[in-house]
């Protein structure tokens, strides 16, 4: 079988050398750190902009 020699790079750049996995033929590749934490950040800021949202239009109601 011949060997195949390949490098993983994330969309930002990162090399995923250390976060790729080879079982048999298939290639497993965990998410770049950076990326993921970037993600966690927007989905925590998109959630609590959503939450002050819908608790300042809650505060208005009540003063009407």
């Amino acid at each position: 079988m011949p060997e195949i020699s390949f490098e993983v790079y994330c969309s930002c750049g990162n090399g995923l050398c250390r976060q790729t996995d080879v079982k048999g033929s298939k290639v497993y590749i965990e998410p770049c750190e950076k990326c993921l934490q970037k993600a966690k950040d927007e989905g925590y800021e998109s959630g609590y902009d959503n939450g002050y949202d819908i608790g300042y239009s809650a505060g208005e109601k009540e003063e009407a």
